[in-house]
């Protein structure tokens, strides 16, 4: 539909898109750790007991339909970190008995591996126990132990509920949440209908950095890549600004982040923006005009390509500007410099010039509209709350959604409804008359 509308000119060839991203609550019960592996274990059971029943009614303890015969609620937790603690362990110990009677048996049918609920249990144990080995005879079994908080992995890494393995924690700055991410790009050329043009959904720790690519690369595949792509900060780095442009195309606008170190909040300091970088000799000079020494091609901590630049000793310092420029005690420690690949670096302080002006200002200010758009998903559709389970089937409504989307704009559109304007409140308005 959407190529069709781009043959009829309704979408416009090369011309402005917007994008923005809103949270997405999985459509799960949200669970504590210890309600998360009981519940994890509980699922296991019943799926085992749906394929299996003879096999595990053989053997299974008769503790057990007590304690997992049905979901372990809040109130029903013990009271007290000693008493969670040792349920926890409990738990974790009915929990390697299941996986030890499917795994090492040999008269336990092999396709029980296959469940995926033993898969999701086997996953989940890894995440929250450990097996302690220390202070035991060579004979004796690890002992199960329950993970800190700290030691928990990386919350991508792990799931918090056995009904949807695709939904992650969530946080962006304020908001907590578990569930999905989903990222709306939509044309915003004036005086034309505003369509939504790709979706993205994706698992809710993902950063949207990481979907600026992926957005230009289905843009690309639709035949709908703009000339303007207009994102918030969060989808903006330095690499992005100059590939966008050398592989799509595609003018990506949106603030950079502003040069945090001390120099460049120091009145008159020597941050980097000071320095003059000769690309084709491989020197910078300082604002004093001494050159540097070294020059070194490195990759970083994150597999990011830059320089390392250094300035001599000697000169650093005797220098009567060193307190703006080094904050080293040590007197022999000298100026050093990290720069970005050249096309990098120079579009990074060019932008960052250019973002403080009105002009910058006032083409940044079409993004402000897509807010408006996920206000509609949300209120008028849904947008924010999954319907179903596990990533296929998320994405899949949010791209319905916004079908059903833009078929409303369409008929505001084709009836002659023009754009809902920004409100201004009576009282701002008084400051227009």
């Amino acid at each position: 539909m959407l190529k069709q509308f781009k043959e009829k000119g309704i979408i416009k060839e090369k011309g402005k898109q917007r994008t923005d991203s809103t949270h997405v609550l999985a459509a799960i019960r949200n669970l504590n750790r210890l309600e998360s592996v009981a519940e994890t274990l509980r699922a296991a059971l019943n799926a085992v007991a749906t394929v299996a029943p003879e096999w595990l009614r053989s053997w299974v303890p008769h503790e057990w339909f007590e304690r997992y015969g049905r979901a372990l609620e809040e109130y029903r937790l013990p009271k007290g970190v000693a008493a969670r603690y040792k349920l926890a362990e409990t738990i974790g110990n009915d929990g390697m008995r299941l996986l030890i009677a499917i795994y090492e048996q040999e008269t336990t049918p092999q396709w029980l591996r296959q469940i995926p609920a033993i898969e999701i249990l086997r996953q989940t144990w890894v995440h929250q126990y450990y097996i302690d080995y220390t202070n035991l005879k060579d004979d004796e079994p690890g002992k199960l132990c329950w993970r800190s908080a700290t030691d928990l992995p990386p919350a991508g890494q792990h799931f918090d509920s056995p009904y949807d393995t695709d939904a992650r924690y969530g946080n962006k700055r304020t908001t907590t949440w578990t569930g999905y991410k989903v990222h709306i790009t939509e044309t915003c050329d004036a005086n034309d209908v505003h369509l939504i043009t790709n979706v993205e959904t994706t698992p809710a720790h993902l950063s949207d950095v990481d979907q600026t690519q992926p957005i230009h690369l289905s843009l690309e595949a639709k035949g709908l890549s703009p000339k303007e792509h207009i994102v918030d900060a969060g989808y903006v780095d330095s690499e992005l600004l100059v590939k966008s442009k050398i592989d799509f195309d595609i003018e990506l606008i949106g603030p950079v982040r502003p040069n945090v170190s001390w120099q460049a909040k120091t009145p008159g300091g020597y941050d980097i923006s000071k320095f003059t970088v000769d690309w084709l000799a491989k020197t910078v000079t300082c604002p004093q005009g001494q050159k540097s020494t070294t020059w070194t091609p490195a990759i970083d901590n994150w597999g990011n390509s830059g320089i390392n630049v250094k300035f001599p000793s000697k000169v650093c310092r005797r220098c009567d500007f060193r307190h703006l420029c080094i904050k080293s005690k040590s007197e022999s420690e000298p100026r050093k410099l990290r720069l970005r690949p050249e096309e990098e670096h120079q579009i990074l302080q060019t932008i960052r010039k250019q973002q403080d002006t009105d002009e910058w200002k006032e083409r940044y200010n079409t993004r402000a509209g897509v807010e408006g758009t996920l206000s509609q998903g949300i209120n008028a559709f849904g947008l924010r709350q999954a319907r179903y389970r596990n990533l296929p089937k998320v994405r899949l409504q949010h791209q319905i959604t916004a079908v059903a989307i833009n078929v409303v704009r369409m008929v505001s559109w084709l009836n002659g409804i023009p754009h809902a304007t920004t409100r201004t409140s009576r009282f701002a308005a008084l400051a227009v008359t």
